[in-house]
């Protein structure tokens, strides 16, 4: 098998694994935030949002969207959504800064840059995005669009390009050489956020996954081994674009380390690069569905983002069929991105849904299909190291990628979309007046079992739903 699947196994927990004594180095606790020295930073707006429905825009995803540039405003909001400061809470005296898109132990492992062109007052350039104070950080003041062209591998629609990318390090520093995982789910997390943004604008989000590693990375001034990009978001489907070779000269400014002391896991990286591309020659696949409108009210979208965090308060009271019905539909069916969907498949571990029998689920042509009929819930709690708050969720749905005739880049592409199909998740819950929770950590080999999974089929996420106080 491939360096994916060996790091899959290589970072599996066990029973015994995750009792192994693990100390956290509180006195090189990593920053959450990135900070540029002596750049020039622009304020944005505030986060204005879209007036659509939640889960009329998420039930749309894959359909046809408009071309078009984006303005001021537009971009203030598309950066909040995905990586912007949504509330502020104090522990221990300290305050600590949540954001929009979940993060597995909200520590916050990615970056948001954007590639940005005639949008007034902003020169053509490369930026970062500064969720501490809503700012766009100027890195580089040049037209760099044919550049971007060269690295994305395609024809940009629209005039302004976001890329998100991972610093594990912070990651790394609880959880580990797992930490590689949660910085894909995470990064999933946030362009789905994305996605859904633009889609509620009437623009055609798509995620690209597909791109030359080194090229993008150079273009952004990142080493691509502390810091690396994992997917980018454009606002329609790209055509293939072969440009010329460049080189990338340009002195970038420097950043705060975001660590005292490094962080570095051979494994994680050797991990990432062994995936690079470095060749256009590729095939984009990306899914398409008629627009249907549900009939059902949820909150405006922009609400969703705002009040979305991770809720474990699940009281364990009967879920509506159409609540769960609406849950489904709108949030694992589709999602626009490069890497053909669907990368994993899933399963639902259902308890007191009104009209289905608890059990566990398939879905095959919009349809649920058992696969084994009882209350799972304790079952699945405790596979997911006991966490008692699992066994009182309606739904969990537990996400799997089977590496059997795969290549490298495609374990990225199945962690990203078990990410971004679990913010939507998140999103489709909070409108409906549910809660979500993300969850990384499972007995891999057991839930494995559990679910009678093909050979080189493994669980890689878990997002647990229900109602909350």
């Amino acid at each position: 098998m491939n360096n994916s699947f060996n790091y899959h196994i290589k970072t599996a927990h066990t029973f015994e694994s995750v009792r192994r004594p693990h100390y956290l180095d509180w006195s090189n606790y990593p920053s959450p935030f990135k900070f540029y020295k002596g750049v020039e930073r622009f304020s944005l707006l505030p986060f204005k949002g879209s007036i659509g429905e939640t889960l009329d825009v998420l039930y749309g995803l894959c359909g046809e969207g408009a071309e078009d540039n984006l303005s001021l405003q537009e971009l203030s909001d598309l950066a909040f959504a995905m990586n912007g400061v949504s509330r502020k809470k104090v522990f221990h005296g300290e305050e600590f800064l949540f954001r929009t898109t979940p993060s597995a132990g909200a520590l916050y492992p990615f970056e948001l840059y954007f590639f940005v062109k005639d949008i007034p007052p902003l020169p053509d350039g490369l930026y970062h995005y500064q969720p501490f104070n809503h700012t766009l950080e100027l890195l580089w003041k040049k037209d760099l669009w044919e550049l971007l062209q060269t690295a994305l591998c395609a024809e940009i629609p629209g005039n302004v390009v976001a890329v998100v990318t991972a610093i594990y390090a912070r990651s790394a520093w609880k959880y580990g050489t797992r930490a590689y995982r949660y910085c894909l789910l995470d990064a999933g997390h946030m362009v789905s956020n994305g996605v859904t943004f633009l889609r509620s604008l009437g623009l055609g989000g798509n995620a690209v996954y597909r791109f030359l590693d080194g090229k993008l990375n150079r273009l952004l001034g990142i080493d691509g081994e502390n810091e690396f990009a994992l997917v980018a978001l454009l606002v329609d489907k790209p055509a293939l674009h072969w440009g010329e070779e460049f080189l990338v000269t340009f002195n970038f400014p420097a950043s705060e380390p975001v660590v005292s002391r490094p962080i570095y896991d051979r494994e994680i990286v050797n991990t990432h690069l062994c995936a690079n591309l470095n060749s256009c020659e590729f095939y984009r696949d990306y899914p398409s569905s008629e627009t249907v409108f549900p009939e059902v009210g949820s909150l405006p979208l922009k609400d969703a983002i705002l009040k979305r965090k991770s809720r474990r308060n699940f009281t364990g009271k009967r879920l509506g069929f159409n609540r769960f019905k609406h849950l489904v539909e709108s949030s694992l069916e589709c999602f626009p991105a490069d890497w053909g969907f669907p990368k994993t498949s899933f399963y639902l571990q259902v308890r007191n849904v009104e009209g289905v029998k608890d059990g566990i689920y398939t879905v095959k042509e919009g349809e649920l299909r058992p696969v084994m009929e009882g209350d799972f819930s304790g079952e699945v709690a405790y596979l997911c190291l006991s966490q008692a708050f699992i066994a009182m969720a309606n739904v969990n749905v537990i996400f799997t990628y089977d590496f059997a005739g795969k290549e490298n880049r495609e374990y990225r592409g199945a962690l990203l979309e078990a990410g971004a199909l679990g913010e939507l998740l998140y999103l489709s819950a909070e409108s409906m007046g549910l809660g979500a929770c993300g969850v990384g950590a499972f007995y891999d080999f057991d839930l494995k079992k559990f679910l009678s999974l093909s050979e080189f089929e493994f669980p890689i996420y878990v997002v647990s739903v229900g109602i909350v106080d």
